[in-house]
């Protein structure tokens, strides 16, 4: 249960609008809606009140309107609302969509601990997470520290205004990398079943726990098609923010520097345009993890029928045909409503 509880931060960052937690009456884990109302204000408050200040920074720097730097700025203001905007809807009308499928995963970890009798170790997992998380909001908060410490000692840039919009701009763009990680971990989520599927069936053959795996392996599925459905249209709006914040920030950290502001000048948009790369990349490579373990698991599967082949009763073979039909199906895959395919070959794309 551990895994699903460490979706909770997820909720503390404003992103997930589900909780799990343990109802005491009932004796069981459950999922429900939390702090809807509350994220969604912020989130709304946090996104108007950037847009005022980017206005208002327009207007006080018309002579920049002309220029490309100008152009980049005013693309960049505009993407990240466009990303926000879309972001607060999805938590306010899909909170019921995502509390039903975190249900349904909290389903499969039952039913994988009956088969098992045991949980999985994610402890290095969880780490790995953790670490993510504290690098996305370290290193933004050291270069809003360099990038405002940098402005306010150019004397045309010092005013309240500029500086918050900094903040409340950083603020955004580490929302847009929670929600990302949310996808990318429900990714996780269903490839390390998967891989604790493959794990049982190389010390256990049984027809009976093949069965029981396979009947699981639906599951995931349908898990894995309810993710794509509900995360669809922001995953094609994420790729196109990683694209666009990659070319703007790239463009404007050799702007500044050649202007003789050095790196301190545009020491915020050099971390964004990496954390942005990094975060990514480790959301395609977890799409790219979930296809390697899915072959994984139909290898495995495919290799029971040639285990003790003379030992094999006609039904046996019978039930290995009909796996093996299975397996020739097309499974299904997480797209962007179903305009791509989410894998590393998206990653090497935008960059």
């Amino acid at each position: 249960m551990e895994e699903l509880q460490f979706f909770n931060v997820f909720n503390y960052c404003f992103v997930s609008p589900t909780y799990l937690h343990f109802d005491h009456p009932t004796g069981r884990y459950i999922f429900r809606t939390r702090n809807v109302c509350w994220n969604v204000t912020l989130l709304t408050v946090s996104v108007a009140s950037s847009l005022v200040s980017a206005i208002i920074i327009i207007l006080d720097l018309q002579d920049l309107l002309g220029n490309v730097m100008g152009a980049t700025t005013i693309i960049h203001h505009v993407m990240r609302q466009l990303i926000m905007v879309p972001l607060i809807l999805w938590a306010l009308f899909y909170s019921r969509t995502l509390v039903n499928d975190c249900t349904f995963a909290l389903k499969i970890v039952q039913e994988k601990f009956t088969l098992l009798n045991r949980t999985s170790d994610r402890r290095n997992v969880f780490k790995l997470l953790w670490l993510q998380i504290s690098i996305i909001a370290v290193v933004l908060f050291l270069g809003l520290a360099v990038q405002s410490a940098t402005v306010w000692q150019i004397k045309r840039l010092r005013q309240f205004h500029y500086i918050y919009n900094l903040w409340a701009f950083a603020f955004l763009g580490f929302i847009t990398q929670m929600h990302l990680m949310l996808a990318q971990c429900w990714t996780l989520f269903i490839s390390h079943h998967i891989e604790d599927l493959v794990s049982l069936l190389k010390v256990d053959h049984t027809p009976v726990t093949l069965t029981k795996v396979i009947s699981l392996w639906d599951d995931l599925q349908c898990f894995k098609q309810r993710i794509a459905s509900t995360f669809g249209i922001m995953n094609v709006l994420h790729t196109l923010d990683a694209m666009l914040t990659c070319a703007v920030d790239t463009y404007t950290t050799f702007y500044v520097y050649e202007l003789g502001l050095g790196l301190k000048g545009a020491f915020l948009n050099l971390v964004t345009m990496l954390l942005y790369t990094g975060t990514f990349y480790a959301f395609t490579y977890a799409h790219e993890l979930l296809q390697c373990k899915e072959a994984e698991l139909k290898n495995a599967l495919k290799s029971m029928q040639y285990t003790n082949i003379t030992k094999q009763t006609r039904d046996q073979k019978d039930f290995y045909d009909l796996v093996n039909l299975k397996l020739m199906m097309e499974t299904p895959k997480i797209t962007a409503c179903g305009l791509f395919e989410i894998n590393l070959q998206i990653f090497y794309n935008v960059r």
